[in-house]
């Protein structure tokens, strides 16, 4: 297959195990891999430079963190398609994925075969991010505090997810985005949390799910 032919791939994530054996896995493809970065820093520097098709980025990185990177590479290369490989199946993470334009959410221990499913189904302009996943992963988190059941008035479990994306720093507007409702009805929402647990702001709300085992870490 030709160069020009191929799709180019960029490599983000800060094992270099990791990185030579995904390049190992798509040699012989129609992938390329045209660059590696072990840091989210790094990666929002080469990634505008190289202009690949497809990006994987980490999410626990030192030197950078993915999902930072994430809102970074969209910006600066809204064409990019950009897909997180990591280790954590987590809803609070994807959410802030979601939220960020990423086009895919997968695991490191993705069969060899569903990589290549998922690459080439990306690099045909499709997104393997449902939003309607992640609303039923973001339901099968289960507060772990006691913490909850004290409260005078409990949280419906719509606050609830309001609260698990909240405490991620995505805006209303994109909490709306992803649970399908008005970016008004997320505002009251936000206002009734506030209230029932008794805090001033969303900043402490998002500590108090934090400390209540209502935000995923």
């Amino acid at each position: 297959m030709s160069e020009d032919q191929q799709v180019s791939v960029v490599l983000v994530d800060d094992h270099a195990l990791w990185r030579g054996g995904v390049r190992s896995m798509l040699e012989d493809t129609e992938f390329m891999v045209i660059g590696e970065a072990s840091s989210g820093k790094e990666a929002v520097e080469l990634v505008p430079q190289l202009n690949p098709r497809i990006v994987l980025l980490d999410i626990r990185m030192a030197g950078g963190d993915g999902l930072d990177a994430l809102q970074v590479i969209k910006k600066a290369c809204p064409k990019t398609a950009v897909i997180m490989l990591t280790t954590y199946d987590n809803p609070t993470y994807m959410a802030r994925a979601v939220a960020g334009g990423a086009s895919g959410y997968l695991l490191k221990g993705i069969a060899y075969d569903e990589l290549l499913e998922a690459l080439r189904a990306v690099s045909s302009g499709e997104t393997l991010l449902s939003v309607e996943d992640l609303v039923r992963g973001l339901r099968g988190v289960e507060p772990s505090n006691d913490a909850i059941a004290d409260l005078v008035e409990p949280l419906t479990n719509r606050e609830i997810e309001v609260l698990q994306l909240l405490s991620t720093g995505i805006p209303n507007r994109e909490i709306a985005a992803i649970l399908f409702i008005a970016e008004s009805t997320v505002k009251t929402h936000v206002e009734h949390i506030i209230g029932k647990i008794g805090v001033s702001d969303r900043v402490q709300a998002a500590v108090w799910a934090a400390r209540c085992g209502i935000a995923s870490s």
